[in-house]
């Protein structure tokens, strides 16, 4: 079955259900995962006075940050492994001209990104694209819509056909909005027995969370008021 991805637009969700999508796994990760650092989605509802941020993570490299503001959407991905990985370029670049910078050492190595990734991103994203954290984090694929544009957009670039490509189905993969789909990969990723759908589907619809609901997820969570804290932060409802 076909998923989202730079070549795939139309299959992923619209910015209103995108941002619901990554509120709910957000929850639904810390529910099952209490320690933030091992999480692989989390969702910050106040990063800015008028934006959010939705960051996925792997542990092995690769990142995905979504930023939801009230002018558009805007998506940025990086994949270690993809030949678009613009920092071994720029290593192997510099390395090459080692004499000619040898008196500029203090020159910060930064990513060379890929040709025409960001040819038409509309300004309003330039600070998050181009700025912190995604600088430091690195770029293989970038997708926006503003909220006058009625589908999403990508730069004009080509990415490699082999596996990995430019990274964009292996990191968009749950975020065409299929709670079975989470269901799946979060019992197989986070090693625990079966995930009830019934209320993985009932978080995919932002229902408020109750000990009930929560117990059902994770019947030996012990630690409320951090999850407490975690929903605050990610901005879901909860009833506890």
């Amino acid at each position: 079955m076909a998923k989202p991805s730079t070549k795939n637009l139309s299959l992923l969700s619209n910015p209103t259900k995108l941002k619901t999508i990554c509120k709910a796994i957000s929850a639904l990760d810390a529910i099952i995962c209490q320690e933030w650092e091992h999480r692989y989605y989390s969702y910050q509802a106040k990063w800015s006075k008028t934006e959010e941020l939705f960051e996925m993570r792997n542990g092995q490299g690769d990142q995905l940050l979504i930023l939801f503001s009230k002018l558009g959407t805007c998506i940025n991905g990086f994949a270690h492994e993809s030949e678009m990985n613009g920092w071994g370029r720029a290593a192997k670049n510099r390395k090459k001209s080692f004499l000619k910078k040898l008196f500029t050492s203090r020159e910060k190595l930064t990513q060379e990104l890929p040709e025409g990734i960001t040819d038409g991103l509309p300004e309003v994203f330039n600070d998050f694209s181009f700025g912190e954290p995604v600088k430091s984090i690195g770029t293989t694929f970038c997708i926006w819509r503003t909220i006058t544009d009625s589908k999403w957009k990508t730069g004009n670039t080509i990415s490699p056909e082999d596996e990995v490509g430019d990274g964009s189905i292996e990191l968009l993969q749950l975020l065409d909005g299929n709670p079975f789909d989470y269901k799946i990969w979060a019992e197989e990723y986070y090693e625990v027995e079966v995930l009830p759908l019934e209320t993985i589907e009932k978080i995919y619809n932002l229902t408020a969370l109750t000990k009930v609901l929560v117990a059902s997820i994770s019947p030996a969570i012990g630690d409320l008021e951090s999850l407490k804290s975690d929903l605050h932060e990610i901005g879901y409802p909860h009833l506890f």
